[in-house]
């Protein structure tokens, strides 16, 4: 039997597919998390396509089985895929957060659907497949994070991708924000320790960026992680959340196991935005203190915001990029507010009407697919896009590179291509179509 396993990108999309791309795509662990699932022997040829950097080629071979995972704003796509490999005798199989959001649309297209984690779904599939009894949809949460295994790094592309390897200790998080669609996917549950550690020393790399959605949520596990990471004299950055900046101890313990960078979804400058989504920490007003203790460790920090809540006001997102400055942040990312499919802000506007289109490809983050209270949808475009733009001006790019703490540390230049590589993701451009 053949397989091709594909990771969908949305056709239409530019934003991390140009020749900056490489500053700034993280390399992706789905397939080669997937294709460590697939049982020993069960195969006599796998092919696998990251559609970010590859294309995929419906002629290229006969495939028994095609297995997609995609997001929203990759789903027409996947769908067109599908569609394509169906029609040549496959049997097609879809996963991910938008199938596992949407299993009822997402069957239409395809075979099976496996919902969540696919620690166990995926191997079961492949057992009922080969035993000629698939079912059509397989869901199961019930993960053990000691079970995860080494993602296969080695079958996938690193083309157009930052040369720094990921690394998942824990892939869930505690938090409950409306916008997030993590937890459809995901619970909290830590690797061990040990194991975590020792897929860092088969990298044999001397820096890993981890995709925990929160490092440092389950802190006496960090502190752990941490006291085994500092044996290793590796660099590393993370995400966090704003009250990392609070822990000192935490923080210090971080830049001694190697920690020279945080990401931190601030999302908002208004108080009321931030409490009407659920997020935890919602103190706008002490950002600045929380950044410059971040500093005083020597960690940089790249904070997020997102554009589009309902307390959001015209004249406040204009502005936005002034009182950025003031913050004194290393980078800074905007995204427009996107409710996406299986969260509860999603249901919360679609019970009221205010979602405006389900075209998901413009489900990105780079386009306003639902009633703003202040503004109109195109009006938000308009602000999010000025925005990026002004943010992201050469005085600007400049000023953030030479007054961050890492200009004295040697990383100056991965800053620097940092802020040229947002600078000209394309965001200014409305997505083709």
């Amino acid at each position: 039997m053949k397989l091709l396993m594909i990771h969908a990108w949305n056709e239409f999309e530019t934003s991390y597919r140009g020749k900056f791309s490489n500053l700034l795509s993280y390399p992706s662990l789905t397939l080669a998390v997937i294709y460590s699932l697939i049982p020993k022997d069960a195969f006599e040829k796998i092919d696998v396509i990251d559609e970010n950097s590859q294309r995929v080629d419906y002629d290229k071979d006969k495939y028994d089985i095609v297995m997609l995972s995609f997001e929203t704003s990759s789903s027409l796509t996947a769908y067109k895929h599908c569609e394509e490999f169906r029609k040549k005798g496959s049997y097609i199989v879809c996963g991910g957060y938008h199938a596992t959001a949407l299993p009822d649309e997402v069957l239409q297209h395809c075979d099976t659907v496996i919902c969540g984690p696919a620690e166990k779904s995926v191997p079961e599939f492949i057992s009922d497949y080969i035993n000629g009894q698939p079912k059509q949809l397989y869901r199961n949460y019930n993960v053990c994070a000691a079970d995860f295994p080494m993602p296969a790094r080695d079958k996938i592309t690193k083309r157009k991708k930052l040369k720094i390897p990921a690394v998942t200790a824990n892939r869930g998080c505690s938090n409950c924000c409306k916008y997030c669609s993590m937890k459809t996917m995901w619970k909290s549950c830590p690797r061990p320790v040990k194991n975590v550690i020792d897929e860092i020393k088969e990298l044999k790399a001397k820096m890993v960026i981890f995709y925990d959605p929160n490092f440092f949520g389950d802190r006496d596990y960090a502190m752990e992680l941490m006291s085994e990471l500092k044996k290793l004299k590796i660099l590393w950055a993370s995400n966090a959340t704003a009250d990392f900046g609070y822990d000192h101890e935490l923080m210090q313990a971080a830049y001694e196991s190697g920690c020279r960078g945080v990401l931190i979804g601030l999302e908002s400058l208004n108080s009321q935005s931030l409490m009407g989504v659920g997020k935890r920490f919602h103190e706008v007003d002490r950002y600045k203190e929380i950044i410059e203790n971040i500093h005083s460790h020597g960690i940089a920090v790249n904070g997020c915001f997102v554009l589009g809540f309902d307390s959001d006001t015209e004249e406040e997102l204009l502005t936005l990029p002034q009182r950025v400055d003031k913050l004194g942040l290393d980078l800074c990312r905007f995204a427009v507010l996107t409710p996406y499919p299986g969260t509860k802000l999603y249901e919360e506007y679609e019970k009221s009407g205010r979602i405006i289109t389900k075209e998901w490809s413009r489900y990105n983050q780079h386009n306003a697919i639902f009633q703003p209270v202040n503004m109109t949808p195109e009006r938000l475009d308009e602000i999010y896009r000025r925005v990026w733009k002004e943010a992201y001006s050469w005085k600007r790019v400049l000023k953030r590179t030479f007054t961050s703490p890492w200009r004295r540390n040697g990383y100056i230049f991965i800053l620097l291509g940092a802020n040229i590589g947002f600078k000209f993701l394309g965001i200014d451009k409305r997505m083709k179509k």
